[in-house]
């Protein structure tokens, strides 16, 4: 039997809907910039990340990118327009290198069909990734660019097992909705209060409990969500 225990999802299943999956999933390397789902298309592959991150992003009419969210170890990218058969509104790439199980997202929605179980963490799942975005957006809204950065760096962290994160000021740009120059004012604040060394594309965590400090409310929120899931954080 295949070790799911990289991925929350696929970990918390009964071993029958994990043997119907084993026989399609295979395990894959995914490298950055990678997409996975391109916008308004239909999704075909089912991602399951394990050590990869992926990240959802909105393309606009004029060119402009937001990136709305992360996925990573706790679920699969692209998981409602899976589950409902129609087009992604948003495209998944690859946000950070690493690895995942993949397999045709047709597994996926067959197995909804048969599996009752299956289908109760795949809205559970479903239901996580909304309180996500509800709440991302309320952040956006209300709450300044260097909360909302930190915020953003600490989830990255919960994801990764390595305390430096790969961001450009592009990517950091697309995440917080703004222009690279006030990216820069906001990561240059987390700099001088000790938590970050920013510098050529890294960002370096000295002190996570700077971070937490710097951050909103917004990810005590989401950490509750996530561990309530069962996806606790890679590294404390």
């Amino acid at each position: 039997m295949t070790d799911f225990s990289g991925n929350v999802f696929l970990a918390s299943l009964p071993q029958s809907d994990q043997a119907e999956l084993e026989r399609q999933l295979r395990l894959m390397d995914l490298d950055v910039g990678e997409v996975v789902v391109e916008q308004g298309e239909r999704v075909e592959r089912a991602v399951f990340p394990l050590t990869a991150q992926l990240a959802n992003v909105v393309q606009l009419a004029d060119g402009a990118t937001v990136e709305v969210a992360m996925v990573g170890r706790e679920g699969l990218g692209g998981l409602a327009p899976i589950m409902s058969d129609r087009p992604c509104s948003w495209q998944v790439k690859v946000r950070a290198a690493g690895s995942a199980f993949v397999g045709p997202a047709s597994a996926v929605r067959a197995l909804q069909r048969t599996s009752v179980t299956f289908m109760v963490r795949l809205l559970e799942l479903t239901q996580f990734y909304q309180e996500q975005a509800a709440q991302v957006g309320a952040c956006n809204a209300r709450h300044v660019l260097s909360a909302r950065l930190a915020r953003w760096l600490l989830t990255a962290l919960d994801m990764s097992s390595s305390q430096t994160l790969r961001f450009t000021q592009e990517e950091l740009a697309a995440l917080l909705g703004c222009q690279r120059t006030t990216v820069t004012e906001a990561a240059q604040t987390l700099v001088n209060l000790g938590g970050i060394i920013y510098s050529r594309g890294q960002i370096r965590v000295l002190d996570r409990r700077v971070l937490e400090s710097a951050a909103c409310e917004c990810y005590a929120a989401l950490k509750a969500r996530a561990a309530a899931l069962g996806a606790t954080p890679l590294e404390s």
